[in-house]
Formats: C-alpha cells, sequence, structure tokens
C-alpha cells in the first residue's frame, strides 16, 4: 500500500473512483461538471492510495477555496477507502494536513446509516457538528403564493440586484452553522455561470422597497430525472417567522412547473428546525440523512 499526491498523469484513474463510488458517499462537489476540469492544486490538495498492483483503492481531495478559506475552514470533496481500514484514514488525514496552513477546522458528511465509517472518524478525533436532511417532493400540486399587503417579488437580474441578494443572502444566514461564511458580490455575480443556473429562477422578496427574503431555484438530476433544486432559501432576521418563507418556496415550486420541473429537490440545515416544519408541510420528505463531522486542527 502507498499514498501518493495526485499527479495529472492519475487524473482520469481518481475521477473514475469518484464516479464509482460517488453513490456511497456525499456526492455534493463529485457530479460530472465537478470532476470534468478538477485538478489538484492548492485549492484541492488531493492524495490516492495504491495498492500493489497500483490500483486507487482509496483517496481524499480537500476542498479549500476562497469562500471556505474566508470562514478558515476546508471541506472534503472525497474522503473514502474501499476498504474501511483506519490505518488508510489515518494516513490520508496526515498527508492532507500538510496542506492546511491556512484553515483552522475541516468537515466531511458521512451518511447516518454508515456506522462503520462513522466510527472510524470517531476514533480520529472528528467531532458530530450537526446534521443535514436531503429532501424531495413529488410532482405534487403547487399553491399559487399569497403575499401580505406591500409585499411583492421581483425577478432576479444580473447586474442590477446582486447587492439586495447579497445582503439578504448574508444576514439570513449569520448564524446559521455552516452557512454563517459571508458570500462576496463576486460570487453572487458568478452565479450565471454555474452549470444549473436557470434562467428566471431566482426571486427577490420586497417589503416596499426593502429586500427581505430570496429563492433561488436551479436544475438538477435526482433518480435519473431532472428536477428543482431549490436553495438557498432565506429571510433577514427580523421577517423570519412570519409566512413568508413559505411564500418563497411556493414562488420557487411554481417557477419549477412553469419549467416542466415539478419534482423538487433540498438540503436543509437539521438544526433549522423551522425550516424542516415548512418544508415537511409542503410535502417534501426526508430521503437521506448526513452527519458533518468537523475535525479542528
Amino acid at each position: 500500500m502507498n499514498i501518493e499526491y495526485l499527479t495529472e498523469a492519475r487524473y482520469k484513474d481518481f475521477i473514475d473512483f469518484c464516479k464509482k463510488h460517488r453513490n456511497e458517499l456525499d456526492d455534493s462537489f463529485l457530479y460530472d461538471e465537478d470532476l470534468a476540469d478538477f485538478q489538484a492544486d492548492e485549492e484541492n490538495p488531493t492524495y490516492i492510495v495504491l495498492d500493489e498492483n497500483s490500483r486507487i483503492i482509496a483517496a481524499v481531495s480537500l476542498l479549500q477555496d476562497s469562500y471556505y478559506k474566508r470562514g478558515k475552514k476546508g471541506r472534503f470533496r472525497i474522503f473514502h477507502s474501499v476498504e474501511p481500514n483506519i490505518e488508510i484514514y489515518e494516513q490520508m488525514l496526515h498527508s492532507i494536513k500538510s496542506h492546511t496552513k491556512d484553515i483552522e477546522d475541516i468537515f466531511v458528511f458521512i451518511h447516518e446509516d454508515n456506522i462503520v465509517v462513522r466510527d472510524i472518524f470517531h476514533s480520529m478525533q472528528f467531532d458530530i457538528e450537526r446534521y443535514s436532511y436531503f429532501l424531495a417532493r413529488e410532482a405534487l400540486d403547487v399553491t399559487v403564493p399569497d403575499l401580505p399587503d406591500d409585499f411583492y417579488f421581483g425577478t432576479f437580474t444580473f447586474n442590477k440586484d446582486e447587492e439586495d441578494y447579497l445582503y439578504v443572502r448574508n444576514a439570513g444566514f449569520a448564524t446559521l452553522k455552516g452557512s454563517e461564511t459571508p458570500r462576496t458580490l463576486e460570487e453572487i455575480k458568478g452565479m450565471e455561470n454555474d452549470e444549473e443556473y436557470l434562467e428566471g429562477g431566482i426571486f427577490l422578496l420586497y417589503h416596499g422597497e426593502k429586500p427581505v427574503g430570496i429563492v433561488r431555484s436551479s436544475k438538477d438530476v435526482h433518480n435519473n430525472e431532472d428536477v428543482l433544486d431549490i436553495g438557498p432559501l432565506a429571510l433577514i432576521p427580523e421577517y423570519q417567522g412570519k409566512g413568508l418563507g413559505r411564500q418563497l418556496l411556493r414562488k420557487a415550486l411554481e417557477f419549477g412547473k412553469s419549467k416542466g420541473l415539478p419534482k423538487a429537490v433540498l438540503c436543509v440545515n437539521a438544526d433549522n428546525e423551522q425550516a424542516v416544519h415548512l418544508y415537511t408541510k409542503e410535502g417534501f420528505e426526508k430521503e437521506e440523512s448526513l452527519v458533518c463531522y468537523h475535525y479542528t486542527l
């Protein structure tokens, strides 16, 4: 068994390994479009573990782009061994730690029912930070949004509404674990270039002239079927708990139906009990539960 830094000569093997095992893992950054232009570099330090025949049997890749670094964090794109062997995991962790001088914490999501691997991470001194749910909604009827007086929706327009979107997103998520790192204006402008971007699918909620809520709708694939992916959905703190989140959600679902995407998916922080309650009331059901483990460097 040998561990080595990923070189260009093994990129295809690494990508094939990711694709082969992504259904067993949190695949948030293992989609085809994420891997298409993948390079092992300062933002993506990556190691592979090889058997005696030079075949990849484990891999670790840490995502530490500018967004994560602002929060002094890194997130594992993949941290997986075909054989659940703690020695392999410890080797990979030791190797990746040499690339973490600018961050203080690293984290990974593991399926809640993967007890064997969860025990390994506990043994390596990873602690549970939070739980995250993946929810899905079948093609059900959509209730038309019904806003109070003086509230209205605006369709997000690039080169016009970025500051309003940024204000609501950062204020709404300022204390939400895992999303508390502020986004930047440049990152909001970049949404137009995302693979999953749907034109006309981002909405702002205004109270008079004040931006108070946002919801983003994009295209995704779930169970080999095109679906609507909803998120983020946010309200500034003083407008939370007033039923406005429900109206934002319905606006997104209404948009999805108009685009031929009546089925929808989303992820929610399990600690956000109010949001979990809202989504289940609106027809979403829990399909997966992931545990977020973090390791303090």
